[in-house]
């Protein structure tokens, strides 16, 4: 494909994906605050601080390009961290400065190397290329919880109620994945001249996610593992840069939010009932509520790309980008990560949800409200994944 038709190409749809987007956090916003009714997920500030994450990352994505942007998105970052904080409990505020440390570094590191991009497609002289480069690399792998550095991201999710984690995984990381989607239009150099560690990053979190979360008996940490699982994803998506590569990691971004909404939220839903965790030892859920043991179950086959759901028409994009860039080997190799995390969904589904419960024991009632929320939600994925032509033609 001409580089300058792609560039000119994603260009201008790269102005829509931001508004896209948007929109996207805004009816997750509803949906977390209808089930943050429901199902209280923190103190009686939680709700002031997830509805402030909202408003700076749709306000971020809305306002364009520039220094203003950075400061918008970066801001709900930190939000996230009072967001972890406002749980209240040791372990909780032990991984909210984490969280804290962590993203200090990488704000610093994007900070740093995208002054050094500076504006335009211009490769910046030796050695700030490569300076900039390595910040920016590092800044997004810790952002985005990648494979080595990952380990913030468990230990949140862990030690936070369900829709906190959500938050952070669906909207914040999101929102910084766009910014790096952004960088392969503004930079693609650092993509391209830095292939192989991009290239490197996304088979590590691909493997290392599904490996991990199939060594996890919390629930939330699978989850947690499985966002890792997927990011890897999106990194190669990006990195190949193709309309199939980055529209693809685009449409599967927007499908991960949604999902990891709804997993969370099947979750919570469990715990609420339960009164404690939900973990690889708890047998028979879906006989307290079969509605939502739905939710959780097609939502995880819909997370990783089985049609007729909204996560098919982003899954199947990146595949082709992983053709187009390695052949039927990288194919493979994504298969394989794949089948892993069909493994891990699997094992939950079965263990945890299907079956007689292990003993009787006295549950409370499951918020009404949080579920129909969730079935709705549901619903809107499998409309989308049926009719996906209008989402697919508004991003490019």
């Amino acid at each position: 494909m001409n580089s300058l038709f792609f560039q000119t190409v994603t260009s201008t749809s790269s102005e829509l994906w931001d508004w896209v987007f948007a929109g996207a956090f805004l009816v997750l916003m509803i949906v977390i605050g209808l089930y943050s009714a429901a199902i209280p997920q923190g103190k009686r500030s939680w709700s002031i601080l997830a509805a402030l994450i909202g408003i700076l990352a749709i306000a971020g994505l809305v306002v364009g390009e520039g220094w203003a942007r950075i400061a918008l998105l970066d801001a709900a970052a930190f939000v996230a961290v009072a967001l972890v904080w406002n749980q209240g409990t040791p372990a909780a505020k032990s991984a909210a400065k984490t969280y804290l440390i962590l993203m200090i570094i990488a704000v610093a590191f994007l900070g740093a190397g995208m002054a050094l991009v500076g504006e335009g497609n211009e490769l910046p002289v030796f050695p700030l290329d490569k300076i900039a480069a390595g910040l920016l690399i590092a800044g997004f792998a810790v952002k985005l919880a990648l494979v080595p550095f990952y380990f913030w991201l468990p230990k949140v999710t862990e030690h936070s109620s369900p829709m906190t984690s959500a938050l952070i995984i669906s909207i914040v990381d999101i929102a910084a994945f766009c910014e790096m989607a952004h960088l392969r239009i503004t930079a693609a150099w650092v993509f391209t001249d830095y292939a192989i560690l991009w290239l490197v990053l996304a088979l590590l979190s691909m493997f290392g996610g599904a490996l991990l979360a199939l060594a996890q008996k919390n629930i939330k940490r699978m989850l947690a593992f499985s966002t890792i699982d997927d990011m890897g994803y999106l990194v190669l998506g990006t990195l190949v840069g193709t309309q199939y590569g980055l529209n693809g990691a685009i449409l599967a971004a927007l499908s991960h939010a949604f999902f990891k909404v709804l997993l969370f939220g099947a979750v919570g839903v469990a715990e609420k009932q339960l009164g404690h965790d939900l973990t690889l030892e708890d047998h028979g859920v879906a006989a307290r509520n079969p509605y939502n043991a739905g939710v959780f179950i097609l939502s995880a086959i819909g997370m990783i790309g089985v049609p007729p759901f909204f996560g098919f028409i982003g899954r199947w994009r990146l595949y082709l980008s992983g053709l187009e860039y390695g052949g039927v080997a990288l194919v493979l190799t994504m298969a394989a990560a794949t089948a892993l995390a069909l493994l891990y969904y699997v094992r939950v589904i079965h263990r945890v949800w299907l079956g007689k419960p292990a003993e009787e024991t006295a549950s409370t009632p499951a918020p009404k409200l949080a579920v129909i929320v969730l079935v709705i939600l549901l619903l809107g994925m499998l409309a989308v994944g049926l009719y996906p032509n209008w989402l697919s033609t508004l991003i490019g």
